[in-house]
């Protein structure tokens, strides 16, 4: 499926959603967003493939169930490969962000521990999505691996939710320029420096934290960063040019620099 639609500046506002609420554990059993439309994945930057799962979620709940997404916290490559160089496009700060404006009830944010690495494919179906959450249907990607050594897959899920009362979508793949979507890709596009590329993916510039980080503005050291150079940033007021050094320190190319905050990345100038 080939993408065509232009980068958003701005994220979308679907109507019909309120405030986004953070559940760690489970939902009570009269809450009212037990049986919502749960995306299941990652979800390290919301790109054009998980746009497509947002639309199929998004038709499926249409004006009465509660819409929400599954994002694990700390992400599952950093519990099993902490060795890594940083590699997140987002922070739970941007990504609880990016969420509330896609218009989410509610993000589910379990902390992936080992307790919840070592549960099996049908504990996860019948703890957390039907009695912890009572999820009415999920939607995932065709590449989606769930459950102990990642042991289940998108077909043992259809039927565990056959069993368990709740139905499943599967989304076929999304690629634009003959790539396909994913979040290995635009993160290749950052490391290499090529931000339009990155943000064609993304369907909308990416969004950063940056932090105070002794005396000076850094980017949050668990994301992954582009090179060194010149870079042309929204500040929330206005596109500024600013210098990012190869340890991630942020600098105005004139004028005071941005206060910590969240900055978007717009395109690299030299």
């Amino acid at each position: 499926m080939a993408w065509t639609q232009p980068i958003q500046h701005e994220p979308r506002q679907p109507a019909g959603h309120g405030r986004l609420r953070h559940v760690a554990d489970r939902l009570p059993a009269s809450d009212p967003d037990r049986g919502a439309v749960l995306l299941l994945g990652n979800f390290d930057g919301f790109h054009r493939g998980h746009h497509a799962l947002l639309d199929a979620a998004e038709r499926i709940a249409g004006e009465d169930l509660p819409l929400g997404v599954m994002s694990c916290e700390p992400h599952p490559r950093s519990f099993f490969r902490r060795a890594d160089c940083p590699f997140r496009l987002t922070t739970p700060t941007t990504k609880a962000h990016r969420f509330a404006a896609l218009g989410f009830d509610y993000v589910f944010s379990p902390i992936f521990d080992a307790a919840f690495a070592s549960l099996t494919p049908a504990e996860f179906a019948h703890g957390v999505l039907k009695q912890g959450l009572g999820v009415s249907h999920a939607v995932i990607g065709d590449d989606f691996r769930f459950g102990r050594s990642r042991a289940g897959d998108a077909d043992l899920l259809a039927r565990l939710g056959r069993s368990l009362g709740f139905g499943v979508t599967r989304v076929p793949e999304i690629s634009a320029n003959a790539r396909r979507c994913s979040s290995s890709q635009v993160r290749a596009f950052l490391r290499a420096g090529d931000i339009r590329a990155a943000n064609g993916l993304l369907g909308t510039p990416w969004l950063v934290e940056a932090v105070a980080s002794g005396g000076q503005l850094a980017l949050s050291p668990t994301l992954c960063r582009p090179p060194a150079g010149l870079y042309l940033c929204w500040t929330g007021s206005a596109a500024r040019q600013l210098h990012l050094s190869a340890d991630g320190v942020v600098t105005a190319d004139q004028g005071a620099s941005p206060a910590a905050g969240l900055l978007r990345f717009l395109d690299r100038l030299a």
